[in-house]
């Protein structure tokens, strides 16, 4: 995984993540912290599982199969089961719960994660054969869990599942809740006698659930056993009953899931296909809030909608539960300052509540901090509806945050500062999953040894000779070249994601305009530009839309490294000459320097398109040329007369992405492979710090830079050259 390009130090903390996961397994299950939390919890266990999926199969599969040993006879999974040998450190346990049977466990359930860690360690898993049996054996036990909710928890066969429980939800003291408990009127001296044990191991009560919220907690838990844990009894009774948007939304795509793990071991999978058209057309049109436009939970007492600003709100991206529409709003609010937004800069993605409501609270544990199990599924969800820039930002962030602060619970989104339980295991296990998959190795990479399994175009292919011309050349070409380039970019580049739809561009009418165009440019003088605005303009649109214009050509599925020479050998005709993007970027756009790892310029001594490289070398060129890879800067389309602002613009847009990463408490940058190949056009170590102080936003981060420009240390990130599609 961690190959020539990648950052040594990512590998040295997987290690640290890894030993702290063997700190915490028990030889059964492993536990959410060394101290805090004891026991097994239902949906730790899911998150560790996927962590574990990428090094340590077995040990993630005992994990899964450990907690449904346990499993009720109505399906139902604990939320917690017990270890004999280490009660009397957690509250409540067994003696409290007193559920039938005298099981080892809780009363209630949790968010069913468990479909969604079985398919994920399927699909990591070294021996697909061990793996597929592992399927087969979970498979069966799956079904009856879900079908547990549908039987149990979805009274009214709306395909919705309501929660019991704030402890259900897995957000303990989320604000969603307030007004629901407050409704519960506690009779202090009925209640049964307590005693919190979480606050005894050195974590503030300022970071945790109030004594109040407790209160009501344990009402709830001796309503159950006073009822036997009779589901029908409950349910007409509770007065805490929740459609919660988040536990819905795993639910849905837990079953999707489960339909896929079906498909695979060659089960019926019909029940399991309603589960997902009902559930998922139930999240769509009852959760969500025409009036709000997001998606809020629902209150099975006072049959209201609970109007939300957490996180959860989002979920249902994960579950793939959102129309496209509803989709588009999600994102406009979560990438908004409410939850801290693409290039915000004095934030962490994204906070569990909204920034800008008075009750915000950035360290108290589901009010305000970063949480990495949430942000972990935002990012898988934004990725499923296409905004994955948004989504490699967030895992950047999940995977700086425990480098910085260490591997704790959750973090404060405005510092980052690590609070709760230290050694958190899920924490570890999706950073884990994060650096793997964020950092997982190129299929089509090159190698010392030959071209891999990359393709090489042995001559040119010139891309705008293919199309021919039936009228004469335009007037006033370049001007109306780039209106249709900026009618492509209108249409097929999306300026919120930063990706290109290059299938629906291929058989569209304004692809097929702009190809006459640029067929007209063998007849078009380069001499016609002529201020420097006007070709800074023209040349880095022509490149953009050349290496746009080859991946669609090309059809290239998932790189450009699918083809060895790509950047050198697709190429326009121009007036009397060819040109190749690697000639435009070298010898245009930075005045015929010497690309990186090459002895010589593109331009020899004689060759006559010298008079064409710009006079001047502007290093912010690199933040606007595109590669059409996941690392390169996002697509954009640049005037003559605004160049110099925009050219601002992406250099600032990119040098606050997650390509430049400060980390204060390890004296470390981390930087885009950008600024290690053009070290040269961006100056020596001093003349680098500087240019990025130029950009960087004026916090902490950029202070700390400015006083250890002489000692920092610099490492350069792996560089993603998956397709921006």
């Amino acid at each position: 995984m961690f190959d020539f390009f990648s950052t040594k130090g990512f590998k040295n903390y997987v290690k640290q993540a890894q030993k702290i996961l063997d700190g915490n397994w028990t030889g059964r299950y492993t536990k959410p912290s060394p101290s805090l939390y004891p026991h097994q919890w239902n949906w730790d266990s899911g998150f560790i599982a996927i962590g574990y999926a990428h090094y340590n199969e077995d040990r993630a599969m005992q994990e899964i199969r450990s907690l449904f040993e346990h499993q009720w006879e109505n399906g139902m999974l604990p939320q917690i089961v017990f270890n004999a040998q280490a009660l009397g450190n957690y509250f409540p346990e067994p003696d409290f719960w007193q559920v039938p049977g005298n099981r080892l466990t809780s009363g209630i359930t949790m968010p069913p994660l468990h479909a969604i860690a079985c398919l994920h360690i399927y699909q990591h898993a070294k021996s697909r054969h061990k793996a597929n049996d592992f399927l087969k054996e979970m498979f069966p036990k799956l079904m009856t869990a879900h079908r547990y909710f549908y039987l149990y928890r979805d009274p009214d066969e709306t395909g919705l599942v309501y929660i019991r429980h704030p402890w259900e939800s897995g957000l303990d003291n989320s604000p969603s809740w307030d007004k629901a408990l407050c409704h519960i009127d506690v009779d202090k001296d009925k209640l049964p006698p307590y005693k919190r044990k979480d606050l005894k191991h050195g974590v503030p009560a300022e970071q945790r659930p109030s004594d109040d919220d407790y209160d009501r907690y344990v009402y709830l838990v001796d309503l159950f056993r006073r009822l036997n844990y009779d589901e029908r009894k409950i349910y007409a009774e509770c007065p805490f009953l929740i459609l919660d948007v988040l536990f819905n939304s795993i639910l849905c795509r837990a079953d999707r899931d489960l339909m896929e793990i079906g498909n695979i071991i060659g089960q019926d999978i019909k029940e399991v296909k309603e589960w997902v058209d009902q559930t998922s057309k139930a999240i769509s049109e009852r959760m969500w809030s025409t009036e709000r436009q997001q998606f809020d939970p629902i209150d099975l007492v006072s049959s209201e909608h609970i109007p939300s600003a957490t996180a959860a709100g989002f979920m249902p991206l994960f579950g793939v539960a959102a129309t496209t529409e509803q989709a588009e709003r999600l994102y406009e609010r979560l990438n908004s300052l409410s939850f801290c937004a693409l290039h915000q800069g004095n934030c962490f993605t994204i906070p569990n509540y909204d920034m800008a409501r008075e009750e915000f609270d950035s360290k108290n544990y589901w009010r305000g901090p970063v949480w990495i199990n949430i942000n972990w599924m935002l990012s898988q969800g934004l990725k499923s509806y296409g905004y994955q820039e948004k989504s490699d930002s967030m895992k950047k962030d999940l995977i700086q945050l425990p480098v910085r602060f260490g591997f704790h619970e959750y973090f404060d989104s405005i510092t980052g500062k690590g609070y709760g339980s230290d050694a958190f295991s899920w924490t570890t296990s999706l950073f884990i999953d994060l650096v793997y998959e964020y950092y997982d190795q190129d299929k089509h990479t090159l190698t010392w040894f030959g071209r891999g399994d990359a393709v090489t175009l042995k001559k040119r292919r010139i891309l705008n000779q293919a199309h021919t011309f039936t009228s004469a050349p335009t007037e006033d070409l370049a001007s109306k070249l780039m209106v249709a380039i900026g009618g492509l970019k209108e249409t097929f580049y999306d300026m919120n994601r930063g990706l290109v739809d290059y299938k629906a561009m291929k058989n569209s009418a304004k692809y097929r305009t702009y190809l006459e165009l640029a067929g007209q440019l063998q007849v078009f003088d380069l001499k016609s530009l002529v201020t420097q605005e006007e070709k800074f303009a023209f040349w880095i649109n022509l490149y953009n839309t050349i290496v746009v214009q080859g991946i669609v050509e090309l059809e290239l599925a998932s790189s450009v490294r699918e083809v060895s020479n790509f950047f050198a050998h697709i190429s326009y005709r121009i007036g009397d000459y060819t040109f190749s993007p690697d000639e435009i970027e070298h010898g245009i756009l930075r005045s015929n320097a010497r690309p990186p790892h090459r002895i010589f310029s593109v331009f020899r001594k004689n060759d006559p398109r010298r008079e064409f490289a710009l006079n001047t070398l502007d290093p912010r060129i690199h933040f606007a040329l595109v590669c059409g890879s996941r690392s390169c800067a996002p697509i954009s389309f640049y005037e003559a007369d605004a160049i110099d602002e925009q050219l601002d613009i992406a250099t600032k847009n990119f040098i606050n992405s997650s390509e430049v990463i400060i980390l204060p408490e390890k004296n470390k940058v981390l930087l885009s492979q950008i600024f290690n190949w053009y070290i040269k056009d961006l100056g020596k170590r001093k003349d680098l710090f500087k240019f990025l102080l130029r950009y960087l936003n004026p916090d902490d981060k950029a202070k700390y830079l400015v006083e250890h420009m002489d000692t920092i240390e610099v490492e350069y990130l792996f560089y993603d050259w998956n397709l921006n599609h």
